[in-house]
């Protein structure tokens, strides 16, 4: 059985331990084959259709979402699993059907030709239609020969804590403990374009964490007890206090005050999710592959040795378990950030170097080489 399973502490700066460790079912049983080839096919639509529907829903609005495939049900219960994980990453919350929801169909399907989602929003008395498609001989998936890899790509050293960055081509928006700042490449090297203080009134927790969601022009910052929303060319921001879900993938009440850690409405407290088996692992994310099918998890573990840094493995998800597909990447230190992009086909990776006294931000992407 694949499940959802709460990370530990240690990789969180060895503050925190929990008495419990929350389990969350996600997929009840192991895909058939013909399952899992379907969820392939359509996981390679689902994150740009996701993207054409949000540009068409009011923000803060929820959706009520209706899914249906051609080929069986289990296509059905997988790309509903998918989109739930992508609306949740950019901040939309699920619900049922009311008329104060959007209500969202999506129906996904093959012909002779291509794979087809299809997706009708109905929101404010408006109806409007989005469309993805693949071409049946797209060579999307890797052949069986291919060797992945996670690659880090550096992106911003300092002494301040980072909390997370917002990789937008040539630029960065980067949350640390003391403000948010945006970053442009000038002569091959990223320098400070503007910069605002953050208005945090309380104490951070001794384990800080936050998150920088972009869409667009326009950002959204989660902190603890405090939600915040910007515009990337002002940087003018403005803030309201109060535990608020954060776009993390699975349905949450926020970090718990004073704490560094989630709880879901039902109370199963966790760091970070993403799909596990019963390994134990301090932090982990789903991500995707361009070059192959299927989902992935990257995780992190302690080194074991005192001179080298955590180390961040790469799994696939397969037959209800992880199986490791690549040799695991040494950090250039701890861990303190790990965060899926909205799209999961890269994470940020932040690392504290102890002795140097820096940060580290990295992008990390899984590379396909034959």
């Amino acid at each position: 059985m694949l499940k959802f399973a709460a990370v530990g502490a240690r990789g969180r700066g060895l503050f925190v331990r929990l008495s419990m460790c929350g389990v969350l079912l996600v997929l009840s049983a192991t895909p058939t084959a013909a399952q899992a080839q379907s969820d392939f096919i359509f996981d390679d639509l689902i994150p740009e259709l996701v993207a054409k529907i949000v540009s068409g829903i009011p923000s803060g609005v929820p959706v009520s979402l209706t899914v249906a495939a051609a080929d069986n049900d289990g296509d059905a219960s997988a790309i509903r699993t998918r989109l739930t994980a992508l609306f949740a990453a950019r901040g939309i919350r699920i619900a049922d059907a009311t008329p104060a929801t959007t209500a969202v169909e999506i129906g996904c399907g093959r012909n002779l030709r291509e794979y087809v989602c299809v997706a009708h929003v109905h929101s404010d008395g408006r109806d409007q239609i989005a469309t993805v498609t693949r071409r049946l001989t797209s060579p999307t998936p890797a052949s069986p020969t291919a060797s992945l890899a996670l690659e880090l790509r550096p992106l911003l050293s300092q002494q301040t804590q980072i909390l997370d960055v917002g990789v937008l081509g040539e630029r960065l928006l980067v949350l640390d403990v003391a403000a948010i700042t945006l970053f442009e490449r000038k002569d091959g090297a990223w320098r400070s374009v503007r910069s605002r203080p953050l208005p945090v009134s309380r104490p951070w927790p001794r384990d800080p964490r936050g998150r920088v969601r972009v869409d667009g022009n326009r950002f959204d910052l989660f902190l603890p007890a405090l939600t915040c929303s910007g515009r990337t060319d002002s940087l003018d921001v403005s803030c309201t206090e109060g535990q608020q879900p954060w776009p993390i993938g699975v349905d949450n009440r926020g970090l718990e005050t004073g704490r560094n850690y989630f709880k879901t409405s039902e109370g199963t407290v966790f760091y970070n999710a993403a799909p596990l088996d019963a390994a134990a692992n301090d932090d982990a994310i789903a991500l995707t592959a361009a070059c192959a099918p299927g989902t992935y998890v990257a995780a992190v573990s302690p080194s074991g040795r005192v001179e080298s840094g955590d180390l961040l493995h790469l799994s696939r998800v397969g037959d209800g378990r992880l199986v490791r597909t690549a040799s695991p990447v040494i950090l250039p230190g701890v861990l303190t950030a790990l965060w899926a992009q909205p799209d999961q086909t890269s994470a940020v990776v932040v690392t504290h170097d102890v002795r140097a006294g820096r940060y580290d931000a990295f992008q990390t992407t899984i590379s396909c080489s034959r």
